[in-house]
């Protein structure tokens, strides 16, 4: 596997693919999709259902009102930030948490939310612009594990689309489960690409792993080559995986482990393509160099909520990713 040198200063390797603001054309010619793993995005309330005890005011977090609040401020800002007129975000308690998100951000999104069997109750919700995004169906897809996928079809910027969101198994699992995930995943976007209907497909989600590792190069590898299928899927931020840009920071190293995925048609200037792709990041958004915990290696990394069992106020252990796509 393939890191890019641990030296690269990653704020500088990104600055000229990040910026989303400055350069828009139309309303109706350009939208932003992105993804955005949270981290454990919980409301303050005992769940009979789910494992949410250590997100409870008595909890191991001590997850109060306040620290709650504090929390949909910082995801609030990050996305009003980027400005992304459609995202999906992973780890998401529930319904509740993402009307409380909605009513957070500055500006008017609206949101699709299905239950997960995720033991401890985290799911995928994506919230939209109404002028960019129309909904026509949503549904939960069996990823062979308790976290489904979530599939929403519509159109966007007027275009049929089906999105595909995931958050696949950790590296904490058996490498069969998350292989069998990664396969459905494959299995399930290659139903979509070839069902006929001529709807472009976006793929993204925190896959816990790389494209240029196993078990996702294995399952994706015809998929994405597409010289004997028709159409396939690319992946727009290989290039910056290579060169050692990530959203998720491990010992040192900067992987790229949230992804998007797109359609071969989307490459098309006749129809919605890729204009570019990036890491959305702003300085906030990393531990800085007098924070707590900034000697223990982690200046640099992403500013989380919690970090080695201490309240940081932060925001999350990943990073946005975004495409936009042009008519």
């Amino acid at each position: 596997m393939t890191h890019g040198a641990a030296n690269i200063p990653f704020l500088l390797a990104i600055t000229a693919t990040i910026l989303l603001h400055g350069t828009q054309v139309s309303a109706q010619a350009r939208v932003s999709v992105g993804f955005y793993n949270t981290e454990n995005l919980f409301d303050t309330i005992p769940s009979p259902f789910h494992n949410d005890a250590d997100f409870t005011p008595e909890g191991r977090y001590r997850w109060n009102s306040e620290r709650y609040a504090a929390k949909l401020a910082n995801i609030a800002k990050v996305i009003d930030d980027a400005g992304f007129d459609i995202i999906a975000i992973a780890e998401v308690e529930n319904e509740t948490v993402v009307r409380d998100l909605v009513c957070t951000l500055s500006d008017d999104y609206s949101y699709i939310h299905r239950n997960s069997g995720d033991s401890r109750g985290i799911d995928i919700a994506l919230l939209y612009k109404g002028d960019k995004f129309f909904p026509t169906g949503a549904r939960l897809i069996n990823s062979g594990t308790a976290r489904e996928f979530l599939l929403v079809s519509g159109t966007l910027a007027g275009y049929p689309v089906n999105i595909l969101a995931c958050h696949m198994p950790s590296k904490l699992n058996p490498y069969k489960r998350r292989a069998a995930a990664a396969m459905r995943l494959a299995e399930t976007a290659d139903s979509l690409l070839h069902a006929g209907d001529g709807a472009a497909l976006i793929v993204m989600g925190d896959f816990n792993g790389t494209f240029d590792e196993k078990p996702l190069r294995t399952a994706f590898a015809k998929l994405m080559d597409g010289h004997d299928r028709g159409r396939h899927v690319f992946d727009p931020l290989a290039k910056m995986r290579d060169n050692g840009a990530g959203s998720y920071r491990w010992e040192g190293y900067w992987l790229l482990y949230d992804n998007i995925l797109l359609s071969s048609d989307m490459t098309s200037k006749d129809a919605l393509h890729l204009e570019r792709a990036g890491i959305f990041i702003r300085p906030y958004m990393l531990t800085g160099e007098n924070e707590p915990l900034a000697k223990t290696r982690r200046a640099g990394y992403p500013l989380r909520t919690f970090a080695a069992g201490r309240y940081m106020g932060g925001y999350s252990d990943h990073l946005p990713v975004f495409v936009i796509l042009s008519r």
